[in-house]
C-alpha cells in the first residue's frame, strides 16, 4: 500500500520535518533540526536517528514519505549529493501543486539556487549575521509551511492612505508609475523564481515559541 505524505507506521510518533543534507553540512543539519524541535516539531536526521543496524535506504524513504516536509540544507555539496538529490525531488513529486508545503530550502552557502528548487520560496541562513536572525527565518518558513500560508505579523499599510513623503537621496517616482525596486547586480533571475525569505518576513517569531503549531497533530 501506498502510504500518504505525513501518515506513519503502527507505533511511530508523527514526524513534521526529515531533514536532508550531505554529510559535510552535518553542523549545520543539527543546528536546523535542534532549533525546530526547540520550538516544538518533530524533526528526523541521519546523524541523530540513523542508528546501527538501520537500513540507510528504508530510512531515507521513510524520513520522506512520513514527515509532513522535508528540508533540503542547499550547498554545493549537497549538489553534489545523489542521496540528497533523490530526497528533494521525491518530496517535490509527493506535492507538485504546492511543493512550498512539503518541501523547505535552506541555503547555507554561495551554491546557485537554480532549476526547480528556484521555483520555491527559500531562505538564505549564509548570509544571516546572527543566529537569532537566522532563526527568525527558519521557524518563519516551518510555520509558512505548515499553516500553508504566509501571514504578515503586522496589519497591511491602508492603500489609500497617502505615501510617506520620499527621504533625501530617495531617486524620483514617476506619477502613474509603481517604484520600482533596484535591481541587484548580476544575472536576471527568471520569472519563475519564487523569492527569498527575509527578516521583515519573519517578524518576531513570538508566535512560534512553546506552543506553536504543529504541522501534525
Amino acid at each position: 500500500m501506498v502510504q500518504e505524505a505525513g501518515q506513519t507506521t503502527a507505533g511511530r510518533e508523527p514526524v513534521d520535518f526529515f531533514v536532508s543534507y550531505s554529510p559535510a553540512d552535518e553542523r549545520w543539519a543539527s543546528w536546523i533540526a535542534w532549533t525546530l524541535e526547540q520550538a516544538g516539531y518533530r524533526t528526523v536526521i541521519q546523524a541523530w536517528d540513523f542508528v546501527p543496524g538501520t537500513n540507510f535506504i528504508d530510512f531515507m524513504d521513510r524520513g520522506v514519505t512520513e514527515s509532513a516536509a522535508v528540508i533540503a540544507v542547499l550547498s554545493r555539496n549537497y549538489e553534489r549529493s545523489t542521496y540528497g538529490r533523490l530526497e528533494w525531488q521525491a518530496a517535490y513529486r509527493a506535492s507538485p501543486e504546492a511543493p512550498d508545503r512539503r518541501l523547505i530550502t535552506v541555503r547555507v552557502d554561495d551554491v546557485p539556487v537554480e532549476g526547480l528548487l528556484a521555483t520555491i520560496t527559500w531562505i538564505d541562513l549564509s548570509s544571516t549575521e546572527t543566529e537569532q536572525e537566522a532563526r527568525r527565518l527558519l521557524l518563519a518558513r516551518a510555520e509558512q509551511a505548515c499553516n500553508g500560508r504566509a501571514r504578515p505579523e503586522h496589519r497591511p499599510r491602508f492603500p489609500g492612505e497617502a505615501p510617506a513623503p520620499p527621504l533625501p537621496g530617495d531617486p524620483p517616482v514617476q506619477r502613474g508609475a509603481s517604484p520600482a525596486a533596484p535591481r541587484p547586480p548580476g544575472r536576471r533571475r527568471p520569472r519563475t523564481r519564487r523569492r527569498e525569505v527575509t527578516a521583515r518576513d519573519a517578524g518576531s517569531g513570538k508566535t512560534l515559541l512553546g506552543e506553536g503549531p504543529r504541522c501534525l497533530v
